[in-house]
């Protein structure tokens, strides 16, 4: 999985300014995540791009054992230098290695907007064990007095449209899904108090002035101790007090329903051809399909009647996961993506009716994997997901019998014909 370009170059060179500029996060935030995640001696945690580990340290009292996922090097070896008791393994929150159900708690800390959502939303469900948790949490600067704006503006014109905590675009991976639970959330205050070059640090922290030329980062740096060596707030001082705002999210595996006749869509998926198809709030299912989906190769090949929808299960991408391939809702072209049914016993003329008055379709045959999917498998092995190989993780064409609209979180009833 190829991390954002601007995180891999600017938090590989900003490594030693993270360590010295970031501060501690919230305790009280901290201990409220513990609370609500549940975190203690027995548990098994993992902190999610742990960067430097400045969020780990502060859960080693827990008495928890704690596992660090951090993709960049330089970032992984700060935290193993402070924390050499602690794993700490290369990964990405795509991809993130290690075995499907094996954590009680997932923390992410200032980071989780630099993911792809869903991709690792999906990720994050397969590790928790059904009974685990995930917390999330950012620290945004206060702009409580007017050098922090003047701060703020000279961070902003430095952006050129990277991800950021503050547009909450992050959040459209838990509202398109029904993954897990609805976010819940807090928020603390906080504040670093430093010395002037440390608040340098820390603005040379951000990835995509860490990832800038020698002179152009030279040049923002030169404008924050020029701020801060002029304005009236912090002219002269030791120590500079630059506060904070701690957001903290927490959210759950979601429940299926129980019964093997009974599910849930976890997602409805679209794309104007293609794949990966990605999760939308909603979409009316009619006898052609979803409305906003199309097709790069359609009718004959695709779009016809007997295919107006495609299906897979998170139970199948879990498992084929599992096996090294890359796989999330939405990859390999499934345009509902469902939890909860038993998927190896499905058979042709099976029919399923979204929630008591929704659309109703009808299996009518497996989808045959193509190149198109081969992106996703290692070695371009797609007959990972054929019926002829694997028939409990292929995806199955429906007709659909009566139209309705679809939407993540809806129920699922299996109707046997025969």
């Amino acid at each position: 999985m190829v991390i954002h370009e601007s995180a891999a170059k600017g938090f590989a060179a900003g490594a030693d300014a993270y360590e010295r500029g970031r501060p501690e996060y919230s305790p009280e935030a901290v201990e409220r995540l513990i609370a609500e995640l549940a975190i203690g001696p027995g548990s098994r945690v993992l902190d999610l791009a742990a960067g430097t580990g400045k969020l780990t340290r502060q859960l080693v009292g827990t008495g928890a054992e704690l596992v660090g996922v951090e993709p960049i090097a330089e970032m992984r070896a700060k935290l193993q230098g402070v924390l050499p008791d602690v794993e700490a393994i290369d990964g990405t929150a795509e991809a993130i290695p290690l075995p499907s159900h094996s954590i009680d708690a997932v923390v992410v800390g200032q980071a989780f907007h630099w993911f792809d959502g869903v991709r690792a939303v999906s990720e994050i469900r397969r590790v928790l064990k059904p009974e685990g948790a995930l917390g999330l949490i950012w620290q945004a600067r206060e702009l409580s007095r007017p050098w922090i704006e003047k701060l703020d503006a000279i961070i902003d014109r430095a952006d050129d449209g990277h991800p950021r905590f503050r547009t909450m675009a992050w959040r459209e991976a838990f509202d398109r899904t029904a993954l897990m639970t609805p976010l819940e959330s807090a928020t603390f205050r906080t504040v670093q108090r430093a010395s002037p070059e440390t608040i340098v640090d820390r603005v040379a922290s951000i990835s995509y002035i860490a990832a800038m030329s020698e002179g152009r980062r030279a040049a923002v740096l030169g404008e924050v101790r020029t701020l801060l060596a002029t304005d009236e707030d912090t002219a002269g001082a030791e120590l500079v007090e630059l506060p904070y705002t701690a957001h903290i999210y927490w959210t759950r595996p979601r429940a299926v329903p129980a019964g093997p006749s009974t599910g849930l869509v976890v997602s409805v998926n679209v794309s104007p051809g293609g794949v990966p198809k990605r999760p939308v709030a909603g979409a009316r299912l009619h006898w052609r399909g979803l409305e906003g989906d199309a097709h790069s190769k359609p009718e004959p090949i695709h779009g016809t009647p007997a295919q107006a929808a495609c299906l897979y299960a998170i139970e199948a991408i879990e498992r084929v996961r599992a096996d090294g391939h890359q796989a999330f809702p939405g990859a390999y072209g499934e345009n509902l993506t469902l939890a909860g049914l038993d998927w190896a016993g499905l058979r042709h003329g099976d029919r399923m009716r979204i929630g008591s008055a929704g659309p109703l379709f009808e299996l009518t045959d497996y989808a045959t994997p193509c190149d198109t999917q081969s992106r996703w498998f290692v070695d371009g092995r797609y007959g990972r997901i054929s019926a002829r190989a694997h028939p409990e993780d292929a995806r199955w064409y429906a007709a659909v019998l009566e139209e309705g609209f679809i939407a993540p979180g809806d129920e699922v009833h299996l109707i046997r014909t025969a």
